[in-house]
């Protein structure tokens, strides 16, 4: 019955709990950002701890908590079932004894027997009612409790300010959710149970045992106070050890994350092998700390055992003195006291691995209570601030500064004052990121402006009510997001007030004759269920101007004041946009309106057009003024119009989806997406390869697999296999000696003493045999695990850099994604080839040798145990943790059906806020949630039958033997001990084996980990050095042709990105890209790199196509500097040598600083070369790092240089110091820039100025200047911004 399974439960803690999050070795002196350091603060704090757990049950109603209070005491009762099991056991001993002994008849004999065996019956029959009753009541009341902790998270997530989601990864409120809610949902539900249930065994285990005799009770309770030094000591010496192995590994993974995030300068720099080097430095660290922990796991894992057997063979010797002393009467009180001290240590381990969940729920609530508690700034559901009755939108803008606040340096708006009359329309005009689009974030109040103020109808809009204000200043986007449903019901979700409590029929008269306004209503009138149309996710079923019509259906159908239009129209073609066009102009009468556009031709008619450029207002004036003055604007118009003069694609090459409003709607049965061609079956294919994580392998594959690959380890596979096969022949050994012994109390004289004596020492050196194999398992699982997890982390992370930038960009593969697999694939590995594999040997050894060894002494009662009762116990213990694992399973899936909402609410957090959608939203998680818990509460109701079954059947099995056996020894045909051999070696050897399945849960997790290894090995890099390729590299300095290159992102499946680009540089030139964001300039670079092939077309170097050379050769004749550069944990100087295969020396690296201008500052460093960077390099500034970057790319004396907007995010001052450090560098060889700041890079040989993906203007800076076109207005609008 003791049982080293149970041992297992003591599990260093899972490395999934792992902070992701480490911070750079050394604190920072120039660290300035304060949310940086907020969000570390924050992370500290939640470890959790017990006090967090006991809140959970804060958010339990009166309902749950009487649930609670029942289940617990159900608890109380199931543990105390066992114990008492042991007197009958007992008492059954005693009398089978006394009739060997030949007291009494047969006739009495069986009735005794028959009347102890009703006993087991009862007692089964009351611990599955309990059993049954108490788990149902635990279950519902937790999925109850977590279900209104996961709405006070959502609500206290949609209260929060609009610029608390621009730090967060977007969503990871939604996966905190889910996980979380997950987590803590097991941590209070049956593992609380089975933990309470296990504390209540421990006490009334020695209550019992001292009850029926103290004295040999006490002195057999003497090994818990051992088990529990020893495994204290133990756990103590594991804690620092473990601690230090997870710190390893997190210093690991931040390194993981890091170059995951940048893959692509991992890839520009060729550094793939020297990140898995250093990385590999780390696990090689960790393997030696995990090395010492051998000694500890071979005493963790020998010590209960063996001390469980050394207290049962003192308490018979010991028992077996009593009894000839006359204080015992007979083998019963022995026996009941030995099962009781037994259960009572064993007990102390059932608790362990529950104590785990306890501890991963108080985490996981930890972390959401850190949002619940989190102040927000500002509220959009409070009640605070003035709600007028009418509003008349006059808006007035004074002295406005703001600056983002994850960016607090650099100031978008710089004393902008601007007055927006009521009932006319106004116009913002001006290049990208002027600060036009910021000005509806403060309109809104997304954001707080920094001084300055803006006036609504004569009061500071911080003062009215958030809910009211949204209200009646309504927006409509670039890119409107709609929601998952009917077409009626996203145009209703702008309804407000009032409006909301009127009949279905009022409600959909309003969104007709919105839509209508909208120009929608024919669209939506001959989709195939009308207004009742699914729109599908993210509205993939609508075009982009069918989606933009039904989402200024939704911002009009209140009837605000104040209108705001976003570049409402710029995603639209020409024919849509002319329909949405006259919609709008419609439905802005007599409404104050702002419209932000890019294409002039919409704004042409508004009363008044304000030109920005950099944060502030330089003209303004209707059309026909602004021209006069031949500003800025004049020269947009001039650039636009030149365009279209010249036959421009501009209004053509978007009408690929214009056709939809004659042709596609006669086919309105397919509602497919009218842009985007089908994806060819092979990329379709290809995609899913790069995400499908499985190769649905099964275990036992997986395992075979695994097993061929680590022929070094075999020998420590054999010590296992030793170790697996004493402690699996130990239950039929223990029977044999269990029977001897109870036979010894029938016994006479000195002949009785000296059996004892020989007995209870041989049982004693089955306990040694039982150390000694055990500790052998100890020792050599962890040698094994050991191996193992630095093996796969290795591999890992060494396919995964190799892998092209297409597997990246799939979400599935995010760096966090990646990174977290990184250990917990390993781990369940680990646990997997190591400690499992031999639990299942040892199991299977188990069941095998028990089974014989009852068949062989007696094949009727054998045979009748075996298939009756062995197989009920093992598939009992099996099915009880399938159900289990369905249970968890099937809570996640309901529950994750809801975090669909929550992940939608929290990604489109500025839609939800503009329509004031969080009381609905939150209404509606609500209502989700609830028929969630509905719906588990049935299923529970059916699955805890079996559950609780396979919790108590043991109770039967014991009933059926010894009625079974009671017969054949009253029958004669066998005697007591024949019967205790067999009933001992089969029912103890089934628990034993039973009691195994409770590790099964790590190796289903296991079976995952292994297919998402095994599945890493087939996804092959595209771009990669072959044997054909890799002697092929550039043929020396050339020029760099592009011939007719299309190219469209894998995921982003529906746009071309580049649209037919055909040019040539010659070799020493300066080129530069220029356009509006978006237009394909960074995507040309990742083509030149190789991030990326062209769809179609070819790019040459030197006349040859580079497709064919050796990515690593090709890519080491050039060099990189991006606009964020990433810097890696290490030094600077390693830093700065990332990208060359040798160890370079000082000379090398100063120089390479001093050409990037950064000799100085390094020079001025702590440690100068040897600063360690910390992680992403965040101890430097921008310039700092940017300079780093520069110095990195030219010790590799690049031939060609690719500088993307290298300078964009820097302020004046560095970016001088660094511009002048590039124009040194281009000086000499090839360079390519893009770049936003036409200052930066008027020197250039030839400019290509591009728009939407294709080249519009090529030229010298002053060519350029003399066509008008759009590089001038270009120019004009940024030199007003250094005016």
């Amino acid at each position: 019955m003791p049982d080293v399974e149970k041992s297992l439960g003591v599990q260093p803690p899972a490395v999934d709990d792992m902070p992701n999050k480490v911070k750079p070795k050394e604190p920072s002196p120039y660290e300035v950002n304060s949310s940086e350091r907020a969000e570390d603060t924050a992370e500290k704090e939640s470890g959790g701890s017990m006090r967090d757990y006991f809140r959970i049950f804060r958010y339990a109603d009166r309902f749950s908590c009487l649930l609670y209070t029942i289940a617990l005491v159900g608890a109380l009762a199931v543990g105390a079932a066992l114990p008492l099991m042991t007197l009958v056991f007992g008492s059954s001993t005693a009398s089978l004894n006394d009739y060997s002994v030949g007291q009494g008849n047969s006739q009495q004999f069986t009735d005794k027997i028959n009347h102890l065996v009703l006993y087991f019956v009862y007692l089964f029959v009351a611990r599955f009612v309990i059993g049954y009753v108490a788990t149902l009541c635990i279950c519902i009341a937790a999925t109850r409790t977590t279900c209104s902790l996961r709405k006070a998270f959502l609500e206290s997530t949609l209260r929060q300010e609009v610029w608390h989601f621009d730090k967060q990864g977007n969503g990871s409120a939604a996966t905190q959710v889910t996980t979380n809610g997950n987590r803590i949902n097991q941590g209070i539900a049956e593992k609380l149970f089975t933990c309470v249930q296990a504390i209540s065994l421990f006490f009334s285990a020695y209550i019992v045992a001292l009850a029926v005799q103290w004295k040999l009770a006490l002195i057999t309770m003497s090994i818990v106070p051992a088990i529990a030094l020893i495994i204290g000591g133990c756990i103590a010496l594991d804690a620092p050890l473990e601690a230090r192995i997870v710190r390893i590994y997190s210093r690991a993974a931040v390194l993981a994350q890091d170059a995951i995030s940048s893959i692509k300068t991992i890839h520009a720099f060729g550094a793939q092998q020297k990140i898995v080097n250093s990385y590999d430095e780390y696990l090689q660290t960790a393997h030696k700390e995990g090395n010492k922990k051998s000694l500890i796991y071979g005493v963790l894992f020998s010590i209960q055992t063996f001390l469980v057997m050394s207290g049962t063979a003192l308490a018979f010797w010991e028992g077996f003195r009593l009894f000839q002393s006359g204080e015992i009467d007979s083998v019963g009180p022995v026996f009941t006291v030995v099962l009781s001290v037994t259960l009572g240590a064993t007990s102390v381990l059932l608790i362990t691995p529950q104590f785990q969940s306890i501890t991963n729920a108080s985490s996981a609530a930890a972390e959401l209570f850190s949002i619940i508690d989190k102040l927000s700034l500002l509220d959009p559901l409070s009640s605070d601030g003035i709600q007028p009755t009418s509003c008349t939108g006059e808006i007035v803008i004074r002295d406005l500064r703001f600056a983002y606040p994850m960016r607090p340096t650099a100031q978008v708006l710089q004393d902008l004052s601007l007055s927006i009359p009521a009932g006319k329309t106004t116009a913002l005009v001006g290049p990208s990121g002027c600060g036009k689009s910021t000005l509806v974030g403060l309109l809104e109040r997304w954001y707080q402006p920094t001084s300055g103020q803006i006036l609504l109808d004569g009061h500071d809009i911080a003062n009215y009510n958030t809910k009211w204000l949204r209200s009646n200043i309504r927006l409509v986007q670039q890119e409107p997001i709609l929601f998952q449903g009917t077409v009626f019901q996203n145009v209703a979700k702008g309804l407000v007030g009032e409006q909301l409590s009127c009949s279905e029929e009022r409600q959909m008269e309003l969104v007709q004759k919105a839509c209508r306004a909208s120009n929608a209503h024919d669209f939506i009138e001959k989709l195939p269920e009308g207004y009742n149309t699914q729109v599908g996710e993210r509205a993939s079923m609508l075009s982009g101007g069918q989606r933009q019509r039904v989402a200024i259906a939704r911002s009009i159908i209140s009837d605000p004041k104040v209108l705001l239009l976003d570049e409402a129209t710029s995603a639209l073609d020409p024919r849509a946009e002319r329909v949405v066009q006259n919609a709008l102009q419609h439905v802005s009468a007599n409404k104050t309106t702002l419209i932000i556009a890019h294409k002039l031709a919409t704004i042409m008619a508004a009363d008044n057009i304000a030109v920005m450029a950099n944060g502030n207002v330089i003209e303004q004036g209707n059309h026909s003024e602004l021209l006069e003055r031949d500003g800025l604007y004049a020269a947009m118009v001039r650039a636009q119009d030149l365009g279209a003069e010249a036959g421009e694609p501009e209004f053509r090459e978007v009408s690929d989806e214009g056709g939809y409003v004659k042709e596609k709607l006669d086919r309105t049965v397919s509602l497919q997406r009218t842009q985007s061609e089908a994806m060819p079956k092979a990329s379709e294919r290809e995609v899913e390869q790069l995400t499908s994580g499985t190769v649905g392998y099964s275990l036992g594959k997986c395992i075979i697999v695994m097993l061929t690959e680590h022929s070094d380890l075999y020998l420590w596979y054999l010590v296992i296999a030793m170790g697996s096969l004493i402690g699996g022949g130990t239950y039929p050994a223990q029977a044999i000696l269990f029977s001897r012994l109870i036979n010894v109390y029938t016994l006479e004289g000195s002949e009785a003493k000296q059996q004892a004596n020989f007995y209870a020492l041989m049982f004693f050196v089955l306990a040694l045999a039982n150390l000694f194999g055990y500790f052998c398992i100890g020792w050599a699982c962890n040698t094994i695990g050991q191996a193992i997890t630095h093996r796969y982390r290795r591999e890992m992370i060494e396919r995964t850099v190799h892998f092209d930038q297409d597997f990246f960009d799939r979400p599935e593969n995010s760096s966090g994604a990646v990174t977290s697999k990184l250990s917990s694939v390993p781990t369940a590995l680990q646990e997997l080839m190591s400690q499992n594999l031999g639990l299942i040997l040892n199991v299977v050894v188990n069941v095998v040798s028990s089974s014989a060894l009852g068949i062989a002494y007696g094949w009727k009662l054998g045979l009748t145990i075996v298939f009756g009762g062995l197989s009920v116990l093992v598939a009992a213990g099996y099915s009880r943790i399938r159900l289990d694992q369905k249970l968890e399973a099937s809570t996640e899936d309901q529950f994750a059906s809801s975090a669909g909402l929550a992940t939608e609410a929290v990604t489109s957090i500025r839609t939800i806020s503009f329509l004031t959608l969080e009381a609905l939203i939150l209404r509606e998680y609500s209502q989700a949630l609830e028929d969630i818990v509905a719906k588990v509460i049935r299923s529970l109701v059916l699955t805890l039958i079996p559950y609780a079954l396979s919790q108590s059947v043991d109770f039967l099995i014991m009933a059926l033997g010894f009625w079974y056996g009671s017969r054949l020894i009253a029958s004669g045909e066998y005697n007591v001990t024949q019967f205790f051999v067999i009933f001992v070696a089969v029912v103890f050897g089934g628990q034993g084996a039973a009691q195994f399945f409770a590790y099964t849960t790590s190796i289903t997790k296991a079976k995952v980990a292994a297919n998402y290894i095994l599945w890493l090995r087939t996804v092959k890099a595209s771009i990669c050095e072959t044997d054909k390729n890799q002697d092929r590299g550039p043929s020396g300095d050339g020029s760099i042709g592009f011939e007719n290159i299309e190219f469209r992102y894998k995921q982003r499946d529906a746009s071309k990105v580049l649209r037919g680009i055909s040019m040539k540089i010659e070799p020493g030139t300066h080129a530069a890209f220029v356009g509006p964001s978006g237009c394909g300039k960074s995507t040309i670079i990742s083509l030149l790199e190789r991030f990326y092939d062209p769809t179609s077309g070819r790019i040459t170097l030197n006349g040859d196509d580079i497709s064919l050379m050796s990515p690593y050769s090709y890519r080491r004749y050039m060099s990189l500097v991006q606009q964020e550069p990433p810097l890696y944990l290490g030094s600077v100087r390693e830093n700065i040598a990332i990208g060359l295969e040798y160890e370079p020396s000082d000379e090398e690296v100063h120089e390479a600083c001093r050409q990037a201008n950064a000799l100085e500052f390094v020079s001025s460093l702590p440690e100068g070369l040897n600063t360690p960077c910390g992680s992403k390099g965040l101890q430097f500034s921008g310039g700092q790092r940017q300079r780093i970057a520069v110095a990195r790319a030219l010790i590799r004396k690049p031939r060609l240089l690719l500088l993307d907007e290298a300078t964009s995010a820097l302020d004046t001052q560095s970016e001088r110091i660094v511009q002048k450090a590039l124009d040194e560098a281009a000086s000499s060889r090839t360079t390519i820039a893009v770049a936003h700041r036409l200052s930066t890079i008027r020197h250039a040989n030839v400019i290509f100025v591009m728009e939407d993906g294709k080249i519009a203007e090529i030229g010298t800076h002053e060519e350029l200047q003399r066509l008008k076109g759009r590089y001038y207005a270009m120019c004009l609008a940024q030199s007003l911004d250094q005016a």
